[in-house]
């Protein structure tokens, strides 16, 4: 039979306040970005820093200016909008094609697009 539990709990330690006089180095960062001007580079935040007497690494300044909305990520790629569609001969058909398509049968009507396909392919 298993035993059940006393109902007592682990208790979690508290952060210790901060002290008096520390550096928050997150907004030291983000102070000397903004003296830096318009997208200052890790290394001249970091030299700016240590004028101050402040240490920090280049991957911190990254991730606090990112976060801080003054630094863009990568870009990605655009996806665009293109879809093989297997046809009886073989060959795909390209999505703006088949859009072009409709917009032609919505203007001519099916039967006078099908008139005018069997026309072409006579012609071929």
């Amino acid at each position: 039979m298993a035993k059940k539990s006393t109902g007592t709990k682990k208790r979690v330690a508290k952060k210790p306040a901060k002290k008096a006089g520390t550096v928050n180095k997150a907004q030291e960062i983000r102070d000397a970005a903004k003296e830096l001007g318009k997208n200052p580079r890790p290394r001249d935040v970091i030299a700016a820093l240590a004028a101050k007497g402040i240490s920090v690494s280049s991957p911190q300044v990254s991730s606090t200016l990112k976060a801080a909305g003054l630094r863009k990520g990568r870009r990605k790629p655009k996806v665009t909008m293109t879809a093989a569609v297997p046809s009886s001969n073989g060959h795909g058909i390209d999505l703006r094609e088949l859009l072009l398509v409709k917009k032609l049968s919505e203007k001519l009507g099916t039967s006078k697009l099908k008139e005018l396909v069997g026309a072409l392919e006579r012609l071929a």
